[in-house]
């Protein structure tokens, strides 16, 4: 299990492999902008697909960087999936607030 880096510019994500000792901050090799870890399982969305990114971009800079969430129905943990659409994610980002990264 690894982890990527996302640069929300350029529309990029890059496999930085699993040595978790050597986790620092890191720039765009592209553009030089500020790049996000996230999660090893995130899928990047097609470069040409605004939107999604639109939406990628709003979760990221809200603290869910693609890792599990999880929620408790009637005592059974479901692990829940990221949204798609702008609007789903206005509402993820307010119910799962308790489990961004901060």
């Amino acid at each position: 299990m690894g982890y990527k880096k996302v640069c929300l510019n350029c529309k990029k994500a890059f496999s930085q492999g699993t040595n978790f000792e050597m986790l620092y901050d890191s720039n765009c090799p592209d553009c030089g902008e500020k790049m996000f870890q996230v999660n090893q399982k995130f899928k990047p969305p097609r470069k040409s697909d605004d939107k999604q990114w639109f939406v990628v971009k709003f979760l990221i800079e809200n603290g869910f960087r693609y890792q599990s969430i999880y929620q408790t129905i009637n005592d059974e943990v479901i692990k829940v999936a990221y949204p798609l659409k702008m609007s789903e994610a206005k509402d993820f980002i307010i119910t799962y607030d308790n489990q961004k990264i901060t």
